[in-house]
């Protein structure tokens, strides 16, 4: 007679999807916005190259001047971290919710895996908009007319994304 409530080798195959990939979250295209993800969370300083100066545009009252500067601080706004440091415990917990719903017969480890990648990605990019310390320099807000470090035009927060790989 078969056990029809025997799962364990359904089990065990999902426990070698959890085993053998991984969830990555971030700005995942090579390009603009993910060197601009890398120099705001990890800070760099930007020095002239071509010229003496960098020549920074800004407006007062309504007419463009510049602002001639040797280099430009950025500080590093950890937002990488800080959302893992915030979050990672709730995203074991929701591991933990999902293994259960697996050997209930309930759902896949790819199901889980994109149910964490979409927490993730929303709580990365929360995290993103409520990040205020450290401040925009005057420069910065004078651009932006505002004082949001990790928000300017929002396309780095709209580019946080997740995919799930294998693991090498």
């Amino acid at each position: 007679m078969i056990d029809e409530y025997n799962n364990i080798g359904k089990i065990s195959q999902q426990v070698d999807v959890f085993n053998t990939h991984m969830i990555e979250v971030g700005v995942l295209a090579n390009g603009l916005l993910q060197m601009i993800a890398v120099v705001n969370n990890d800070g760099a300083v930007i020095h002239a190259k071509s010229s003496e100066y960098l020549m920074i545009p800004y407006r007062e009252n309504g007419k463009l001047k510049f602002a001639k500067k040797k280099s430009v601080t950025i500080p590093a706004r950890r937002f990488l971290e800080r959302t893992m440091e915030r979050h990672e415990s709730r995203w074991q917990t929701e591991a933990r919710k999902q293994f259960i719903k697996i050997a209930d017969g309930n759902g896949t480890a790819m199901m889980a895996l994109n149910m964490l990648g979409h927490l993730m990605v929303t709580q990365m990019k929360s995290e993103i908009v409520k990040f205020k310390v450290p401040h925009n320099a005057k420069l910065t807000i004078a651009n932006k007319g505002k004082d949001d470090p990790l928000i300017d035009t929002g396309a780095l927060r709209d580019a946080i994304n997740y995919r799930i790989v294998t693991k090498h």
